[in-house]
């Protein structure tokens, strides 16, 4: 894994915070998680950020501005429109997933029902995206 990977989760249920950054604490072994509890301090967030995160786990189900207004937002600014989206929702409904591919997620991913399939769904995206996927440097979208 390279140094100073970070990732990002924009989520407004505290519950699911919870999960993602112990899960994520599992599997990176130290704290790296930007944690954004909606669409607009995600992306202020983002403008104050030395290095993006090597991938965005986003919530679609927000108040004020949805994970389709956000992804939408991200994939039209050239600072971060190469920047890994992958959608982490309880929604597994189709036209869900087919809209979120459309706006330019990379993944779409349901949320697991238990703290052991946090950790497993967490150790696997970790594993993809931080060990086993190339990505764009930060030069291309920062």
């Amino acid at each position: 894994m390279k140094n100073k990977q970070i990732i990002a989760v924009v989520d407004d249920d505290d519950d699911d915070l919870f999960l993602i950054q112990e899960a994520f604490k599992v599997c990176l072994n130290e704290e790296r998680v930007l944690i954004a509890t909606s669409g607009m301090d995600l992306l202020s967030r983002l403008e104050t950020v030395k290095i993006l995160p090597s991938f965005l786990l986003l919530d679609l189900n927000m108040p004020l501005m949805s994970g389709f207004e956000v992804l939408g937002k991200l994939r039209a600014d050239p600072r971060y429109n190469l920047m890994p989206v992958l959608i982490f929702s309880t929604s597994n409904a189709q036209p869900d997933i087919d809209r979120a591919y459309e706006l330019g997620a990379n993944s779409y991913v349901k949320k697991p029902d238990s703290f052991n399939d946090y950790k497993s769904v967490v150790e696997d995206l970790c594993n993809f995206w931080l060990r086993v996927a190339s990505t764009p440097s930060s030069r291309f979208y920062r």
